[in-house]
Formats: C-alpha cells, structure tokens, sequence
C-alpha cells in the first residue's frame, strides 16, 4: 500500500490524480481496435474520477466537522451544509455522465455501422490486420509508372477507406531508393500486380515478380 489507510483524504487524491492521468493516457494513446470501445474507456474513467472527487470532497468534510462539531466550518469552507449535498449531485451527475457518454458511443457506433468497409462474416468486425517481424507493408503496389500511376493511387486509396489500418507500398508515399526494390517487396506481406499495357516490358516489375513467394 502506498498510502496508509489512516490517510484517507491523501489516498483519494492520489487516486483522483492517477485517474485523471489514465484517462488522459486513453484519450491520446486510443488502445482499442473499435472506436466506441475507446469511448466507453475513456469515459468509465471520468465517471471513476467524479466518484473520487466526491469521496474527497465527502472526507475533507467530514475530516472538517471532526475537528470544529457543530461551529459550521465545513460549510463556511465547503459551502455544502451536509454530506448528502455532496453525495446525492454527484450521483446525479455521474449518473448523467454515464449516460450521455453511453450514447456518444452508440450513435459513433451506428455512424461507423455506416461506412462501408470489409468485415468478417464471422464476427460482423473489420479484420485485425497484422505484419510479422521485419514487415511494414502489408501490400505492395507493383505497377508500371507510365500505364499504372493513378489506377495503383485509387486502389490504395480504396484498400485503406474499406480495411482502416492497412499499409500499402506505392512508389510516391514510399520509394526512396529505386536500387531498394526488393528489399521493399520483402518487406510486404503481399503483392498485388497491376497488368497495365507495357509492365512485362518494364525495367523494374519482373525483379519484382522474382521475388514474390
């Protein structure tokens, strides 16, 4: 235990302050694959944090009005004349927040229902799309520039709208050296050949051919 029992008022805020920075951590870091789930973290999280902030604020009063029975400093300091002034708003607001952060994450749920993307038949979810060890793409574009620049540039640009998450290889987001070329396609987890006019032709697409699996 970090904090003895005894110090009760420290232990909730201590409390108060970790959970605070938690829920910041979730906001920013989004650790969840679905986005209502991150949502619904984020905000058990602030409810946990108005609990706490009710419980110090519920401990300092009764902490005041042990020291000074019946000489109304908790109320002169606190402004509350009572617990039950502290507890039953927090309630109601926790209550509140609850609910309104449950339905933040329904209608972000039926808004992202909406979207159109590749899901598994299985789990009605979108795929979880992993690389191996070594691995940064998860296709790679091969295509020849003069015949297949912009059909590749709408296939990747559709291949991420319907699996979000996906890493595609094309040569003007990711090319940096031309010499390279293999090692970028042993890099990728798949490779997909745009047959345009004049790629067996090419410099550049057989070497990629030979070195697909």
């Amino acid at each position: 235990v970090l904090v003895p029992e005894e110090r009760s008022f420290l232990r909730l805020v201590t409390a108060t302050l970790l959970c605070s920075c938690y829920a910041v951590g979730l906001a920013v870091a989004t650790p969840y694959k679905r986005y209502e789930d991150d949502i619904l973290a984020v905000a058990t999280n602030l409810v946990l944090l108005l609990v706490f902030l009710g419980g110090s604020w519920t401990t300092l009063f009764d902490a005041i009005e042990e020291q000074s029975p019946g000489q109304g400093k908790a109320e002169a300091i606190l402004g509350w004349p009572d617990t039950d002034a502290i507890v039953i708003p927090m309630a109601v607001l926790v209550c509140a927040a609850l609910a309104i952060f449950l339905a933040g994450a329904f209608v972000a749920a039926r808004r992202l229902a909406r979207i159109p993307t590749i899901r598994l038949v299985s789990t009605k979810q979108q795929p979880e799309l992993t690389l191996g060890k070594g691995q940064t793409w998860h296709l790679f574009n091969s295509h020849i520039w003069s015949t297949g620049q912009d059909a590749v540039a709408v296939i990747k640009n559709e291949l991420q709208q319907l699996l979000p998450g996906i890493k595609v290889f094309l040569d003007v987001d990711d090319l940096e050296d031309i010499g390279a070329l293999e090692s970028y396609i042993g890099r990728s987890l798949g490779i997909l050949f745009f047959l345009s006019k004049g790629y067996f032709r090419s410099k550049e697409c057989p070497p990629a051919s030979a070195v697909t699996p």
